[in-house]
């Protein structure tokens, strides 16, 4: 992916424990391996070092800070009403980026929105004496910890019988899907001796893959894969499918009728498996950084999203060393 999702890759290892192949600790253009830029990191001192990254490139953080209702003139976004320990404010704004993974803003703001069907996958870490013991001997804190997974694979093999798929864009939903989740998980617990095992993690958030997501200019589909597209602004790789790949238009970050409002991440227009390949982290950081850039851009010129040029983005996401192109 290069750009910022190779950022936050080195970031997740520079703290913590890493796998990463030797060949890929350099210019991740010029590495001659087969394996793959994937590595084991630690998701706690990811969380410290992305405090010092963002804190360090001047950011402004708010915690526990929700954003409620945007602040509509009919299609234009003036900017948000936001909720929390201080109270309720509003911030005002010539672009809004709806990040929230599931289109939250924008659908709120009436921009047309597709529901995607989530099966139950819950994943937490756990520590068993064998792993501890593992640990020790290697001398690899890696080792100490596994995943322990309920429920769903990708695929749909494990959902639950008699659960119905969830949207996961409602409250019931959330509390279904989390509670399920740690019923199951507590059954699975109970079959091993307590002081032989515990959980060193429950997930922090309900685990859904495909929420919702908006309709945009243009939507990328299945069809999409391995063709060239002229506004590109990123390539994906289908990490479920080695070798496959898909070019990242510009035009699934909004939609035309909205003039200053964008999204990022899972909530990109995309549809079927192509949904799937956009909602994994380095598709999300890629097109956050894309939706980062244009926002900057359509502030600066003050032109609206639909009349951006799209050179301009392609050319600052080419600058930090972003693939645009595959064929």
């Amino acid at each position: 992916m290069f750009g910022v999702a190779d950022e936050l890759l080195h970031l997740a290892i520079q703290y913590g424990p890493n796998t990463l192949p030797d060949a890929w600790t350099g210019n991740p253009s010029l590495a001659d391996t087969d394996k793959r830029f994937a590595t084991y990191f630690s998701p706690t001192l990811f969380s410290l070092a992305l405090d010092e990254w963002l804190t360090g490139s001047g950011v402004k953080l708010l915690l526990d800070t929700w954003v409620s209702v945007p602040v509509m003139a009919t299609r234009h976004c003036k900017g948000v009403i936001v909720e929390n320990k201080t109270g309720r404010g509003c911030y005002l704004a010539k672009v809004v980026i709806d990040a929230t993974g599931d289109a939250d803003i924008l659908y709120r703001a009436g921009v047309p929105c597709i529901c995607g069907k989530n099966y139950l996958t819950f994943i937490a870490y756990a520590s068993t004496v064998e792993t501890c013991e593992s640990a020790v001997q290697s001398r690899n804190i890696l080792q100490s910890r596994r995943w322990l997974t309920i429920g769903s694979d990708l695929w749909g093999n494990g959902h639950p019988k008699q659960m119905r798929l969830l949207t996961g864009v409602t409250a019931e939903d959330v509390t279904e899907y989390v509670m399920q989740g740690r019923k199951l998980l507590l059954e699975r617990l109970k079959i091993d001796p307590p002081a032989q095992r515990d959980l060193s993690a429950l997930p922090g958030m309900a685990q859904f893959r495909t929420t919702r997501r908006i309709v945009g200019a243009y939507e990328l589909t299945d069809a999409d894969e391995g063709s060239h597209l002229e506004d590109s602004i990123g390539v994906a790789v289908d990490f479920a499918h080695p070798g496959r790949w898909y070019e990242l238009p510009y035009r699934i970050l909004y939609n035309t009728d909205y003039d200053n409002l964008l999204t990022a991440g899972r909530s990109v227009s995309a549809a079927g498996w192509a949904w799937d390949v956009t909602r994994v982290i380095p598709v999300s950081a890629t097109t956050g950084q894309a939706a980062g850039v244009a926002a900057a851009l359509s502030a600066r010129q003050n032109v609206v999203l639909g009349e951006l040029d799209a050179k301009l983005i392609q050319d600052e996401m080419l600058q930090s060393g972003v693939k645009l192109h595959m064929s």
